[in-house]
């Protein structure tokens, strides 16, 4: 079994309870797995009275890591920059995420996973997909922050030449009449290449097109083209998929590696995620003070609950503990209590899960006192 990297879609949806999340330093040694696993059962024991409640006792949730572990050892590869690791385990689920920044090392048990730490650096909707195009290799990528991987394309042309075989293209001239100032005579002035060039490279690009649309379909994520330059306005003519962007990577993607193509995508990613924010919090400030918007916690909990949260703002900083006890009721603590969620993360979770956005703030861009803001659908 591989262990992938989790996207916030799972990590969101509902599992068996318990779910564990532990968060520790990744000062892991060269062959030092077992050690880690040593670390990761100590800190499991340290959160043993959070089981209470649940149908798993601490001995249990350690059996199940250690059955999950030796995937982990197999498929271990490195993780440059990596300063973090979390562990998020139920019964029916396993994943780990590496992270750029230290975490301090805790274990949250409760009835969903502790996401939090990760929002402040890993944005929620930062899945996307590359198309390598140039005349010889058609390659389509996944990939997020942390990197990209390949993705199979049924029945597309792997080359230019390879989609032209047995076609016929008539050659056309780009023509227009001028008159010499000499003679005054008209004329036909022939000029440019040869149009049949732009045509074969349209017919390749739709062929393209169409493998990439079935590939890709009832996907939302952005679509960045990395080619040179003269082919992307071409490209465009023959695309269908409704999220392809106008920026693109500039250049021949066969000299580049995975990791360079990958560094600028993300570049361009980043960009449009930051713009996006931008956007949803304008829409926030033009409806403050209405009925659109709350930061009122108990509301936002319940209007989450409801599907009704179309974007969510939390601060970088600070927990907030209790209970949604029903749809319509959140009980609020003044610090954790046994059977308690954290709050804001549950806020969280109940607006991806239900196909909101979640965006982490700097606390002074909150209203005055405000633990979370949030945009309602209606």
């Amino acid at each position: 079994m591989e262990i992938k990297e989790p996207e916030y879609s799972a990590l969101a949806a509902s599992h068996e309870q318990p779910c564990i999340s532990i968060f520790m330093s990744d000062n892991t040694p060269v062959g030092g797995m077992k050690q880690v696993l040593t670390r990761l059962k100590n800190l499991l024991k340290t959160a043993e009275s959070s089981f209470q409640g649940f149908a798993m006792t601490v001995g249990e949730a350690e059996d199940l890591l250690k059955s999950h572990w030796r995937s982990v050892q197999d498929n271990e590869p490195v993780h440059p920059g990596t300063e973090g690791v979390a562990i998020f385990m139920s019964r029916n689920f396993f994943g780990r995420c590496h992270l750029p920044v230290a975490a301090i090392e805790r274990v949250v048990v409760g009835r969903e996973f502790f996401i939090r730490p990760l929002l402040a650096f890993v944005p929620t909707n930062d899945r996307f997909f590359v198309l390598a195009l140039s005349q010889k290799h058609v390659k389509l990528f996944e990939g997020s922050r942390r990197g990209i991987r390949e993705r199979t394309m049924k029945e597309v042309p792997e080359s230019l030449r390879e989609d032209l075989q047995g076609l016929h293209f008539e050659r056309r001239y780009q023509m227009h009449t001028a008159s010499s100032p000499a003679s005054r005579q008209k004329g036909a002035v022939y000029h440019g290449p040869s149009l049949d060039s732009k045509d074969r490279l349209v017919h390749f690009f739709r062929d393209i097109d169409r493998g990439v649309a079935a590939s890709l379909k009832g996907q939302q994520a952005p679509l960045v083209v990395a080619s040179v330059d003269y082919l992307f306005p071409i490209y465009k003519e023959a695309n269908t998929y409704p999220h392809l962007l106008e920026e693109m990577v500039t250049g021949n993607p066969d000299l580049l590696s995975p990791y360079a193509l990958h560094a600028a995508s993300w570049r361009i990613i980043e960009k449009q995620l930051s713009e996006t924010r931008a956007r949803a919090f304008a829409v926030y400030q033009a409806h403050a003070n209405s009925s659109r918007t709350s930061s009122n916690l108990r509301k936002v909990v319940t209007a989450a609950e409801r599907g009704l949260v179309r974007f969510l703002f939390l601060p970088s900083e600070g927990e907030q503990w209790g209970l949604l006890a029903d749809p319509e009721t959140v009980h609020v603590h003044s610090g954790y209590e046994p059977g308690d969620d954290e709050l804001l993360n549950l806020a969280a979770i109940l607006t991806i899960r239900r196909g909101g956005h979640v965006y982490v703030v700097p606390p002074n861009e909150l209203p005055e006192g405000a633990e979370v803001t949030a945009v309602f659908r209606f």
